[in-house]
């Protein structure tokens, strides 16, 4: 397990999670802005499951990390999902998804004006919701179809995000406690002649994901 990795990743993750919340909880000039900080919190929560699952070994050892993660597990692999087919991919299965549930996509198609495609976002959004759901069993969070012009669901989705949010925080946090008591690093100080004499051989080529 690459404990230095886990720890960055999840200093990073803390930091894009913690800042987008505090900016959207602090109110968000236009809807467009609103939008993008979501996005980017559910991206930033996605990166969090990823880690999540390389770190499960370290859950054995410490219950206590275990006792955090178990009430969000649910909420992390449905955010996960959220990213995968709309924020860090826009699948194309979900283009057609939107234009079949929400019809007025249809009025969108190729406007260059700002708030039709916040709306098109908007729009795919809430089909993403909706389509993570089991044909034989229905939707895999909430109760019902999520309309998110619809108040009510609305505030649904949003409380959902926002108990993710802190639940996600609460998580990496510990995880970055824990994981950065696994591994040395150098004196920067003491080491730093070394430490330089190694940075200015470092040759650089394209990074491939690789094993986590």
């Amino acid at each position: 397990m690459n404990y230095r990795h886990i720890c960055i990743a999840g200093m990073l993750a803390h930091h894009g999670l913690k800042t987008a919340h505090e900016a959207l909880e602090f109110g968000a000039e236009s809807v467009s802005m609103r939008l993008l900080l979501m996005r980017h919190i559910m991206m930033e929560i996605a990166n969090v499951a990823d880690l999540a699952s390389i770190a499960v070994g370290l859950h054995k050892n410490h219950p206590d990390l275990s006792e955090i993660y178990r009430p969000v597990k649910k909420a992390l692999e449905f955010f996960k999902y959220i990213r995968n087919v709309y924020i860090g991919h826009f699948v194309p299965d979900l283009t057609d998804k939107t234009f079949e549930w929400i019809p007025f996509t249809n009025a969108l198609v190729g406007s260059d004006d700002h708030d039709k495609q916040w709306l098109a976002s908007w729009f795919a959004l809430e089909t993403a919701i909706n389509t993570y759901a089991d044909p034989d069993t229905g939707h895999k969070i909430f109760v019902s179809d999520t309309d998110l012009n619809y108040p009510p669901d609305h505030t649904r989705f949003l409380n959902y995000l926002g108990e993710t949010t802190h639940g996600s925080l609460a998580y990496v946090a510990r995880l970055i406690q824990i994981s950065r008591t696994k591994f040395e690093t150098p004196d920067v100080h003491a080491d730093m002649l070394e430490l330089a004499k190694i940075a200015g051989q470092t040759e650089f080529s394209v990074l491939t994901k690789g094993k986590r």
